[in-house]
C-alpha cells in the first residue's frame, strides 16, 4: 500500500517487509534500478521508502518497475 507520494519520493508499507531477509533482498534489488537514489526499509513497520530522480523515472515507469520488483518477493502492489 502506498502511504505517501510526491515526485521523487514514495513510501509503501507491506507486511512481508517485516521479515529481515525479504527486506534486505528487496532493498538490494530495488537499489540496482537506474534513477533510484535511495532505498530505506524499516523492518519493524514494513515501511519501504524510495527516493528517485523523477526525470529518469517518470511515475508510470516507476510503478511498472516497482510491481515487477516486488512481485519477486511475493508482494502485490495494487494501485
Amino acid at each position: 500500500m502506498i502511504v505517501s507520494f510526491c515526485p521523487g519520493r514514495v513510501r509503501f508499507r507491506f507486511e512481508q517487509l517485516k521479515d529481515a531477509a525479504t527486506a534486505a533482498a528487496a532493498q538490494a534489488h530495488i537499489q540496482e534500478t537506474a534513477g533510484i537514489t535511495r532505498v530505506a526499509i524499516n523492518v519493524r513497520t514494513g515501511s519501504l521508502l524510495i527516493e528517485y530522480d523523477p526525470l529518469l523515472l517518470p511515475t508510470e515507469r516507476l510503478i511498472a518497475l516497482g510491481k515487477n520488483a516486488l512481485a519477486q518477493f511475493g508482494i502485490s502492489l495494487e494501485i
